[in-house]
């Protein structure tokens, strides 16, 4: 078992403190136990847990996963709901909250044990993903090759800093932007090189740009490159986006032209 320091948020006094005393038992700490979103978002500021466990109806303004979302803005911690009702878009609503379980009252000290544990884990395997994930993003952002990632509709989810200098164009991820927005390539007579995601969403094989590919930048320069375009492929290998890979045949200085 995990020896972790737990916020309880419920307003009712009477299932607080018996949650504190089975909760002790468990040999969980107990840093505090607040009935509104708001007081316990004060005491979470000043000092973190490790997790919070949270009913979903509380006192005041905001709900138990307000309460959380508003929490895991400056505080990323997981969350254990407590909940009387098994509501569908109460879950909807609750599952947007990053390592959550929940846990149906009544329930038992089992039930509330496990589900702590696996919200802990889970979260905390989610956490090393996305540290992995910057710093791969880290070295990619500032290699000398362009990278361009999207997801399976074509929608650009990472350009790099190389990428975004030779086409001319800054991505930004709160603007949807299709990849063909943002990368013209041609091939040799010209004639741009249409639907990179056609070929390789059936076959997920990685294909080279045309051999004679040529990048127009945003301005109209004109850049000879190479390059390959890459399946993505989620855990159950079904395609899942492209990666466009690119660098210029020289310095971009020397090679480009109107």
């Amino acid at each position: 078992m995990t020896h972790l320091q737990i916020v309880i948020v419920e307003d009712d006094p009477i299932l607080c403190d018996l949650l504190k005393i089975r909760l002790t038992k468990m040999g969980y700490s107990i840093t505090g136990m607040y009935a509104t979103g708001e007081d316990a978002i004060r005491a979470i500021s000043e000092y973190p847990p490790d997790l919070a466990i949270m009913d979903i109806s509380l006192l005041g303004k905001m709900d138990g996963i307000e309460t959380a979302q508003q929490i895991h803005k400056n505080y990323p911690i997981p969350v254990v709901y407590l909940t009387g009702s098994s509501d569908p878009k109460t879950f909807e609503r609750a599952i947007t909250t990053e390592g959550s379980e929940f846990v149906i009252k009544p329930f038992s000290d089992s039930d509330l044990h496990i589900a702590i544990e696996m919200s802990f884990h889970k979260y905390g395997q989610h956490r090393e993903i996305q540290n992995k994930l910057k710093f791969l993003e880290g070295i990619f952002r500032f290699v000398e090759i362009g990278i361009v990632a999207t997801d399976r509709e074509g929608a650009v989810i990472f350009a790099n800093h190389c990428a975004e200098s030779l086409a001319g164009y800054h991505f930004n991820s709160s603007n949807e932007t299709h990849i063909c927005e943002m990368l013209t390539i041609t091939g040799e007579e010209g004639h741009q090189v249409e639907d990179m995601l056609g070929a390789i969403r059936t076959d997920l094989v990685v294909r080279d740009l045309p051999e004679h590919a040529v990048l127009v930048a945003a301005g109209g320069e004109k850049i000879h490159v190479r390059g390959t375009v890459s399946p993505l492929a989620d855990e159950n290998g079904l395609f899942n986006g492209i990666i466009v890979a690119f660098s210029p045949l020289a310095r971009p200085d020397i090679l480009r032209f109107s």
